[in-house]
């Protein structure tokens, strides 16, 4: 009997308990202080390069291997040399040959024994072979490819013994030090861009898929002023030493977070907030538009009333009614009541 009523007072203690739902709040930021937008990027090269010979001949060795870095100045591939050797051994013969000529010829004149224009046709000779000696030594020296600056083969695009035109591509270098990051900023954020106001020591922040939860500052680099085509956007390009301990490679994947309040400061208040379209409630009844506010003090939430603006990629422009600071639920509105009390789960950045 005393386990029965015992029973029976716990059930109804359980029944009156109030089930305290769980919500995902978000704090409103001032827009003039922080307004930071994600932008995906690619990473490009620093510096790429298509490297050729400047004569055509066939490859007799490729020294490296995709994958290898390399320094400035290092050997990459040779050439078949062995007809320009031979041509080289002609020249210089015929280029001795015409100093002595013109040597003789020197010597004839000052006594007067030849005419100025043997003088002439044999100094003529000696400067065409010149030239033509110092034409071979310069293929010669065309037939060994070398890396013009520090990096990694990216490609290798011929392999030995296949016969190759002048300038056409062997392999692809690219820099390994660097990396650039390429975005696509909209035309409605490019022009409020203003030299003047942007804060030249801002550095904005990459991520990679690769390192999930840290940041890298990135410098700006340089802009496109001609709209890339089939979109109404502008590349811009941020660079940055390339991360230690990680193999970042172009063509990789990146987000480059913004904080358009560095970059575009009119010196006006913005009159509105941004809050997440998620967070937006309608009141068919009273044929208003609300948000659940939370209040701290009591861990509760309130509808309230707000005036709603332009829905824009960072979010919906609240005109009047909430202020930065203010906390408000942005999932399961539906099932809200005014003065319910919540716990918080998490609290989202402001957009």
């Amino acid at each position: 009997m005393a386990f029965s009523l015992l029973t029976g007072c716990d059930q109804e203690q359980t029944e009156h308990e109030e089930v305290i739902r769980p919500v995902k709040l978000f704090e409103i930021k001032d827009p003039q202080q922080q307004q930071l937008r994600y932008f995906p990027g690619k990473v490009t090269a620093t510096e790429e390069a298509e490297i050729s010979f400047r004569i055509p001949g066939q490859i007799d060795r490729i020294e490296v291997n995709q994958g290898d870095d390399v320094i400035e100045g290092q050997v990459l591939a040779y050439l078949d040399d062995r007809d320009i050797r031979n041509e080289l051994q002609d020249r210089q013969a015929n280029y001795e040959l015409a100093k002595v000529e013109f040597e003789r010829a020197n010597s004839l004149l000052k006594k007067k024994v030849v005419s100025q224009s043997s003088f002439d046709t044999a100094s003529a000779k000696l400067k065409s072979a010149e030239a033509a000696l110092k034409l071979s030594r310069d293929k010669l020296a065309y037939t060994t490819l070398t890396a013009p600056f520090s990096g990694r083969v990216a490609q290798t695009l011929a392999e030995a013994h296949q016969q190759v035109q002048a300038q056409q591509p062997v392999l692809i270098l690219q820099s390994s030090d660097r990396l650039d990051i390429s975005i696509q900023i909209p035309e409605s954020i490019v022009s409020h861009v203003n030299k003047k106001t942007v804060n030249h020591d801002y550095k904005p922040m990459a991520t990679f898929p690769g390192a999930p939860g840290k940041e890298f500052p990135v410098s700006y680099k340089e802009h496109a002023t001609r709209v890339t085509p089939g979109t109404q956007s502008y590349e811009v390009i941020f660079t940055r030493t390339a991360p230690a301990n990680m193999n970042i490679l172009p063509g990789m994947t990146a987000t480059v977070i913004i904080d358009l309040a560095q970059v575009i400061n009119t010196g006006e208040q913005p009159g509105y907030v941004l809050v997440p379209i998620s967070a937006i409630a309608k009141d068919d009844a009273n044929n208003k538009t609300v948000v659940w506010r939370f209040d701290p003090s009591t861990k509760q939430v309130h509808p309230i009333e707000v005036s709603a603006g332009r829905i824009t990629e960072a979010g919906v422009q609240i005109m009047s009614g909430i202020n930065p600071g203010d906390q408000i639920v942005t999932a399961g509105l539906s099932q809200l009541v005014d003065g319910m009390t919540v716990k918080p789960l998490r609290k989202e950045r402001g957009l």
